[in-house]
C-alpha cells in the first residue's frame, strides 16, 4: 500500500508541475499580449486584459485605470512612433489563483529614424478570474541609467 501510494503521487506532482508550467506560460503571453495594446492604443483589449480593481504604480504613483488610460493611452492615441517591447521574464510564481511575476523590460519608440529606448525593472501580481489569467497591479520602476 505504502508504494501505491508513493507511485500514485508522482504523476500528480508531474501534472500538478505541468499546470504550473502551462499558468506560468499563459501569464507571461497574457503580459506580452497587454504590452502590444500600447502599440496600437488598443483600450478594449487592454481592458479585458485586468481585473476590475487594477491598479499600475507609475512614476511612484498609485494610478487606477482611468489615470492609465488617459496618461498613456488616450494620451498617445495619435501618436507617430511605433513601440517594440522586450521582455526577460526572472520569475513567474503561482499559488492557486494568484501568481505574481518579475520582468525586465526593454522598450523601443521608433519615430523614423528616431530611436529612444527605455528600460524598467517590473513586477505584476496576475488573478485568475473564471478560469482566465488578469492583470490585478503592475508596478513600474525605471532602471537607473549607468
Amino acid at each position: 500500500m505504502k508504494y501505491l501510494s508513493l507511485l500514485l503521487s508522482v504523476p500528480l506532482s508531474i501534472g500538478g508541475l505541468s499546470q504550473q508550467t502551462n499558468d506560468s506560460t499563459t501569464i507571461a503571453r497574457l503580459l506580452i499580449a497587454d504590452y502590444a495594446t500600447m502599440d496600437n492604443m488598443n483600450i478594449p483589449e487592454h481592458l479585458n486584459n485586468l481585473t476590475t480593481d487594477y491598479l499600475l504604480i507609475e512614476h511612484g504613483e498609485v494610478w487606477n485605470i482611468e489615470t492609465e488610460l488617459d496618461s498613456i493611452y488616450r494620451k498617445n492615441a495619435n501618436k507617430t512612433f511605433k513601440r517594440t517591447d522586450f521582455f526577460t521574464f526572472k520569475t513567474v510564481k503561482i499559488s492557486g489563483d494568484m501568481a505574481y511575476a518579475v520582468w525586465h523590460l526593454r522598450s523601443e519608440f521608433r519615430e523614423g529614424d528616431n530611436v529612444r529606448v527605455r528600460v524598467w525593472n517590473e513586477s505584476g501580481a496576475f488573478r485568475k478570474e473564471q478560469g482566465r489569467w488578469k492583470i490585478a497591479l503592475i508596478h513600474s520602476t525605471p532602471e537607473r541609467q549607468k
